[in-house]
């Protein structure tokens, strides 16, 4: 089942704390949110489709430090917030280069 990027923009700001990225392009949402210990996660959301094609989920899913089920799990709720940061913490995929 494809995600639907309104869920997806609806689930990063309410329930796991992403605020809108400043100084970012303009063509694309972008989202950012600070987990202690780590560098900031940012990812951006295409505007102009209603539902993610299976190449643009693996790419979200990478830019938030997950894998593509773990996303799924997050945006259909049976992730919670504290269940996203503490994969980033320990076991971010892919990893940073840099930590903090």
């Amino acid at each position: 089942m494809a995600l639907k990027t309104r869920d997806i923009e609806q689930k990063l700001v309410h329930k796991f704390g992403f605020g809108h990225a400043q100084n970012r392009s303009v063509d694309h949402r972008w989202y950012e949110l600070n987990i202690p210990g780590c560098p900031p996660v940012v990812t951006k959301v295409f505007h102009g489709q209603k539902e993610i094609s299976d190449k643009l989920e693996g790419m979200i899913a990478r830019q938030l430090r997950v894998r593509k089920e773990f996303l799924r799990e997050m945006i259909s709720c049976t992730k919670s917030s504290e269940d996203y940061q503490n994969q980033v913490q320990n076991d971010p995929y892919p990893p940073f280069e840099h930590r903090i």
